[in-house]
């Protein structure tokens, strides 16, 4: 029986996702080695990947433009992002590129 997390996470998960990779036994995102940063900062450790935000926006903007066009939708369609979810600064203004509207409850 597996049971050490990389073993979970080899069995859940449809291992390594775009950007991800192990590099030597370490977990690398986009080239930057992750162990190395979480011994260097501590944890939690979190990590907001700009360009990743600017690439969710436009796809789930394609997503519902095909659906409202699929279903002859007349209605209003705003897409907002949820500050709850990341209020920081440098997340925010990225968001803000995409001409989206904020939730701000």
């Amino acid at each position: 029986m597996k049971n050490n997390y990389f073993d979970l996470i080899d069995q859940t998960y449809h291992f390594p996702q775009n950007g991800f990779e192990l590099v030597d036994g370490t977990l690398h995102f986009n080239n930057v080695d992750l162990h190395g940063l979480i011994q260097k900062y501590g944890t939690p450790f979190k990590v907001s990947y700009l360009p990743k935000i600017r690439e969710k926006i436009r796809l789930s903007r394609q997503y519902f433009n095909k659906a409202i066009s699929e279903n002859n939708y007349s209605g209003k369609y705003e897409f907002c992002y949820c500050t709850k979810c990341c209020h920081f600064n440098h997340v925010v203004r990225t968001a803000l590129k995409e001409n989206v509207s904020l939730e701000t409850s």
